[in-house]
């Protein structure tokens, strides 16, 4: 059974209000997602039936935190985490860009069919984030369960500019994952609670720099 919320509750449940032309798209990508993964395993089944809370939800919540940024990149996206759930609700201003790096090709494969579907603004980028390069660099880097934080500016230092900020949603170990972080890299960080688990937190990391040797 789906835990969708009713369209009334989104702004109570996020704190923001969400367009009805973003829920509909959704609800589009919820039934889509649950189609495939019958075939594709996208999701484990025990996620099925927690889709809205612990994904969509989770996902969507950050999309006060990039707002004005004009281009988005979204690593390990996996089923589309955040990214595609961003890009669902940036719909509106197609002067913006998602470009979604995912290297399992299933999934990939998916991002691409439920892009398209929805007409989003999205480029699909089915390789390992370390092969990726860009002529115009991100303004905002974000990702969702892939690694902890040293290892997240690691893998994404080189699609940085000194403007881009980056957004990780991270679990309740976040505060141990900055101490090490802040051995190898400095930055300036905004933590945001998050409004799906207390125990979690939204991430809003600029000036990223390596630390000298």
């Amino acid at each position: 059974m789906s835990d969708r919320p009713p369209f009334r509750n989104l702004e109570n449940l996020l704190g923001f209000s969400v367009s009805r032309e973003t829920f509909e798209r959704l609800t589009v990508f919820e039934d889509e997602l649950l189609r495939w993964s019958k075939t594709h395993n996208l999701i484990g089944p025990n996620e099925h039936s927690h889709l809205w809370d612990r994904h969509i939800l989770d996902s969507l919540q950050c999309w006060p935190l990039i707002l004005g940024d004009r281009y988005r990149l979204d690593f390990g996206t996996g089923a589309g985490f955040p990214g595609l759930i961003l890009a669902c609700a940036d719909n509106e201003s197609r002067d913006r860009e998602w470009v979604l790096v995912e290297p399992n090709l299933k999934r990939a494969t998916f991002l691409r069919h439920i892009s398209s579907k929805l007409g989003l603004n999205v480029e699909v980028i089915p390789e390992r984030l370390a092969d990726v390069s860009r002529e115009t660099l991100p303004s905002v880097i974000s990702a969702r369960a892939v690694s902890e934080l040293k290892r997240l500016f690691a893998m994404s230092h080189h699609l940085m500019s000194a403007d881009t900020k980056c957004v990780f949603l991270k679990g309740e170990n976040v505060e141990v994952e900055l101490t090490e972080a802040e051995r190898y890299w400095s930055f300036n960080v905004e933590t945001h609670v998050s409004r799906t688990d207390s125990r979690a937190k939204i991430l809003v990391l600029s000036e990223i720099r390596k630390n000298d040797p």
